[in-house]
């Protein structure tokens, strides 16, 4: 059943109201009709089970049937600060990164990225909150992950809040993934991600200042957007 999230307005007492580009890729690409059934989700932990009364390309209602709180957020929330890379691939590790579980992505420039710029255009912008949208959608997600403004590296460290913090790295020698969180129960983790050069040396330095710990991903050396989503799968396995 097609799944989509709406504002919390937009669900009445007895009524969902989808307008705009919703209601555009119901009536025309799904092709749907009065009397069919959609998900309509409020990304804030429930579900309603809606069947259509009215479909237009401008504006499509729906009767609720039922609220459903929705079970498919991970109890450990991974913040992924995810260095800037080429445009196909940082969307790619927002759309799988939505499908394996992760709560928020904070794009990174660092000293290897590709992208020297924090100011993002409001249209990529608008394109990457898309893509979580659809991908959270698509994986049944209970909420919308979270997108924060571009930010350089000084500026990610100082704002810091996670219970444990880790930066796969190339070079590290301490411990892999499972041993840095043997023990501990994170309710929250964030995870940083280098661009395709990886981190500088200077880079993890000021990171282990702050306490992030080091850890290595196996022998082998993943591309970027591998290692953002082999980590973070790999942390919710051990966590959940």
């Amino acid at each position: 059943m097609h799944r989509f999230f709406v504002l919390p307005e937009q669900i009445g007492e007895e009524q969902v109201v989808l307008r705009g580009e919703q209601a555009r890729q119901i009536c025309r690409v799904l092709r749907m009709g009065v009397g069919d059934e959609i998900v309509a989700l409020d990304s804030l932990g429930w579900e309603y089970g809606v069947r259509l009364t009215a479909v237009s390309p401008q504006q499509v209602t729906g009767d609720i049937l039922e609220k459903r709180e929705v079970f498919g957020e991970p109890a450990c929330h991974i913040t992924l600060y995810q260095s800037l890379m080429k445009r196909d691939k940082f969307e790619w590790v927002l759309q799988k990164g939505t499908e394996v579980g992760v709560s928020r992505f904070a794009p990174l420039v660092t000293q290897r990225s590709l992208a020297r710029n924090v100011d993002i255009k409001p249209k990529k912008l608008a394109r990457w909150q898309k893509i979580i949208t659809e991908a959270a959608e698509q994986a049944r997600r209970g909420r919308i992950p979270e997108l924060l403004p571009p930010m350089r590296w000084p500026e990610a460290l100082a704002g810091l809040e996670a219970d444990a913090a880790l930066i796969p790295w190339e070079e590290a020698r301490g411990p892999g993934l499972r041993q840095a969180l043997a023990g501990i129960r994170p309710s929250s983790v964030a995870l940083f991600i280098g661009p395709e050069g990886g981190f500088a040396r200077e880079e993890v330095d000021t990171a282990v200042a702050r306490n992030v710990q080091p850890v290595t991903l196996g022998p082998r050396i993943l591309r970027a957007e591998t290692a953002a989503i082999v980590a973070a799968a790999l942390i919710l396995h051990e966590v959940e």
